[in-house]
């Protein structure tokens, strides 16, 4: 940003009643009072999805957002048509950040504003080159999920994408994992994404037994009825058959509690659940 100029809020109009010709661009550093002032102007706003505006503001106070482009719109009346998720964040933040700010716009472009395709995580993979962009991106959300203590698929913290890519460049070795898993997910009947996440975990033990547990579990072959691998194997065919759909957060506790009980050379003829249901404090961790 060092090569941009950016304005002072002071700079900037007042975004009422004076209307230019044409639309006008600027960007300005935005602060927790300029954000204020300008969501109390708007009483018409949609309902708020707290979970975005969380994501942005932890994304903020880490010092991870970025000038990416992405505009702030305003009517010629200053009406707010685009951003009230990232000027609550900034505001919940206590940050201020640079933003391009759009002014002057016709109340008729409003149907059209942020009726894009939304682009995900997978999809900025991609543009940067990266394989088994889906897979890898899925790895990577549960794996910032469980560096948080999030172990069941449930709760508001959703990660962010400068998170997940903040995560990926401190881990770069997930790839390896979520190359696995992409080749074995269909193999294994597993989500990708539990395959991928506990290769990593189990790796940080032993990276050549968690390669060998998956491709077992892959195969199937010389496995005894009892071995907790080919328990998990057999639960999880039984539950593909059937049409019941994987859970996420079961086939995840289901795969550590497999790998700990082969680990630990234990037989098993089922992988228990505990009573109650899995949470964050009762959910099984690798060893």
């Amino acid at each position: 940003m060092t090569d941009q100029p950016v304005a002072s809020a002071t700079s900037v109009r007042e975004l009422t009643g004076e209307s230019p010709d044409s639309p006008a661009v600027e960007i300005i550093d935005v602060s927790p009072a300029l954000a204020e002032t300008w969501l109390s102007r708007n009483p018409n706003n949609r309902n708020l999805r707290r979970p975005v505006v969380d994501g942005y503001a932890r994304d903020m106070e880490a010092g991870r957002w970025r000038l990416n482009g992405e505009t702030l719109k305003f009517s010629a009346d200053g009406q707010l048509f685009d951003g009230q998720h990232r000027l609550n964040a900034i505001v919940q933040a206590g940050a201020t950040v640079p933003m391009v700010i759009v002014r002057g716009l016709t109340p008729d472009v409003m149907p059209t504003v942020d009726a894009g395709a939304k682009r995900t995580y997978s999809d900025a993979l991609k543009l940067t080159g990266e394989e088994n962009t889906a897979t890898l991106a899925a790895v990577c959300r549960r794996a910032v999920m469980w560096e948080r203590g999030m172990r069941t698929n449930t709760g508001a913290i959703r990660p962010t994408p400068l998170e997940m890519d903040d995560w990926l460049t401190r881990h770069p070795e997930i790839r390896n994992s979520a190359d696995l898993a992409n080749r074995l997910a269909s193999r294994e009947r597993l989500p990708a994404s539990v395959i991928g996440l506990c290769h990593w975990l189990f790796s940080e033990l032993d990276g050549d037994a968690a390669t060998t547990f998956f491709l077992r579990v892959a195969d199937g072959d010389g496995l005894a009825a009892t071995d907790p691998i080919a328990v998990l194997r057999n639960r999880v065919t039984r539950l593909r058959l059937s049409g019941g759909r994987i859970n996420e957060t079961e086939g995840l506790a289901l795969t550590i509690r497999a790998w700990n009980a082969h680990r630990d050379g234990e037989t098993r003829t089922k992988l228990q659940m505990p009573r109650g249901g899995l949470t964050n404090e009762n959910f099984p961790v690798p060893r």
